[in-house]
């Protein structure tokens, strides 16, 4: 016998009230199992502590009407009971297919452990709608439904319901999934290989409603036992409804449907049931209808003020927290500002004080650099005075020099002229 351990929602749910990836886990608070089958341990999960243990044996979910307490049955009861006439509220409802987006793929899967050995298996549904259009035709919602023995390599934690799974999650209710969501089609092909990988995760595939019941009957999940589930939820009963029998012949069509399949005259036999149910308290109806329209009408305006007056009372309490905690920030802000401000004018008065110095040391320094420049240019001056000089003598004996070269050539020529005259006066006298 199995008891449900979690449940994992993903991306499906009312257009008010979507499950994006919510886990319910309802693990380690029960009675300890009794023969603990050995288990092999995640590569990075911790070391268990102590003996497992059993699921919770009751849990209480308080939410107000329409909170989403039937939404979360009806989600539960179509991967134990697939089919639309077996949906919690009656079989015209139709309400699966409101709860996908035309982008979803939705995922619904159930971790169930066993109640002697702590085996745990885990069965999920996927649906998207084909052509990723919502449409009113049935046979464009496509539904599958799988089952796997969770372990290394698959649980219910790293479902690859998105194209980067977490080996583990970061934290406690944390998802593991991220990126792009995967088609049904590319969530089958992830499983199949996981499953080739993984042998020991024994994972099963089935898209055929039948073929799925028997398969939960081979893991030792019987779909009849959720069916009386389902009867004894319709109205929101209680169990003892169920056995509530007025006559023999509901004891006894209660016991045929136990122990036969009805699934061919059933839904025809619930149909022509209804019908004449209804017509025969057609009367009643109305006048209870009318009656309950009326009563809906005010009831309504009373809740629609009740909540008005709720919401505001929220709005002034979360305004008045709000404005508190606005003007302790504040008081506490403008405390650190003055104290900043302060800080500002001294180190500004240390600033103006040094510029001051640094002016003075400025025109100290202008000073002896205007001195150091005069200096400079006064001896640099004398040094070009001097050189003019000795430039000047340099030229007076260069143009000396030059004229005793331009006299030279005519002392020459005298000298020639008068050793001529010489001889030939010799010559002369010799003659």
């Amino acid at each position: 016998m199995y008891e449900l351990s979690r449940v994992r929602l993903y991306s499906i749910g009312p257009a008010g009230a979507r499950y994006a990836d919510t886990v319910l886990d309802l693990r380690g608070v029960g009675a300890t199992v009794p023969e603990p089958a050995p288990a092999q341990a995640e590569f990075f999960e911790e070391e268990p502590v102590g003996p497992p243990r059993r699921p919770a044996p009751a849990g209480v979910l308080f939410l107000e009407n329409g909170g989403g307490k039937s939404v979360l049955l009806k989600l539960i009861f179509s991967v134990m009971l697939p089919g639309h006439r077996n949906t919690l509220g009656g079989a015209s409802s139709g309400v699966l297919r409101k709860f996908l987006l035309a982008d979803d793929c939705g995922h619904v899967a159930l971790e169930w452990q066993h109640t002697l050995t702590g085996e745990a298996v885990v069965v999920g549904k996927v649906s998207e709608w084909r052509g990723r259009q919502v449409s009113s035709d049935p046979r464009k919602f496509a539904e599958a439904w799988y089952s796997f023995r969770p372990g290394p390599g698959l649980s219910l934690d790293n479902l690859p319901v998105a194209e980067a799974t977490a080996v583990r999650p970061q934290a406690e209710g944390a998802s593991g999934a991220s990126g792009r969501r995967r088609t049904m089609k590319g969530f089958r092909d992830a499983l199949t290989e996981a499953g080739k990988a993984y042998p020991h995760l024994e994972v099963h595939w089935e898209e055929i409603h039948d073929r799925w019941n028997e398969h939960l009957g081979d893991l030792g999940l019987d779909p009849e036992l959720f069916r009386y589930q389902r009867e004894m939820n319709a109205d929101e009963g209680e169990a003892a409804g169920l056995f509530a029998v007025k006559k023999d012949s509901d004891f006894t069509d209660l016991l045929l449907r136990a122990v036969t399949d009805t699934r061919d005259t059933d839904g025809l036999a619930d149909l022509v049931s209804s019908f004449g149910a209804k017509l025969g308290r057609r009367a009643e109806l109305i006048a209870e209808r009318d009656f309950t329209a009326g009563s809906v009408d005010l009831l309504g305006r009373i809740v629609e003020a009740t909540e008005t007056r709720a919401r505001a009372r929220d709005v002034h309490a979360g305004a008045e927290r709000r404005t508190r905690a606005l003007a302790a920030r504040l008081s506490a802000r403008a405390a650190e500002e003055r104290g900043r401000a302060a800080d500002l004018a001294e180190r500004l008065a240390t600033a103006e004080q040094r510029v001051a110095e640094a002016g003075r040391e400025q025109d100290r320094r202008s000073a002896i650099a205007a001195e150091l420049a005069y200096r400079n240019a006064s001896l640099a001056l004398s040094a070009a005075e001097k050189a003019a000089a000795a430039q000047k003598r340099e030229l007076a004996d260069g143009r000396t020099l030059h004229a005793a070269w331009q006299a030279a050539e005519a002392v020459l020529r005298h000298r020639a002229a008068a050793d001529r005259s010489a001889r030939v006066a010799a010559a002369i006298r010799e003659a």
